[in-house]
């Protein structure tokens, strides 16, 4: 069987694969990986600086619209008007 060397791992790192190999009753650190590999998430999602400074856009955009509509609409804010529009066209909804 080959052998696996990897060097200069952080100590912090090395104290969580421990802890993660006892913790699984694992023999071996080949143990360890394959339970690893085998628990990990069927689809990884990783999001990237760009991918974070576009939803950060995104929300204040949002942001912004919601204070445009509720100035506009007035007081209330728009689920309070939504709400009372949606009582204004169904009045019997409530029987």
């Amino acid at each position: 069987m080959p052998s696996l060397l990897i060097k200069n791992v952080p100590e912090d790192l090395m104290r969580e694969l421990r802890r993660l190999k006892a913790e699984l009753g694992c023999r071996t650190w080949v143990e360890l990986l394959e339970k690893l590999v085998k628990m990990r998430p069927r689809e990884v999602i990783v999001i990237g600086e760009e991918d974070v400074e576009r939803m950060r856009r995104a929300i204040e955009e949002f942001l912004e619209l919601r204070e445009v509509v509720t100035r506009e609409w007035g007081g209330g804010s728009v689920l309070e008007e939504f709400r009372k529009a949606r009582r204004h066209e169904a009045p019997d909804a409530r029987r």
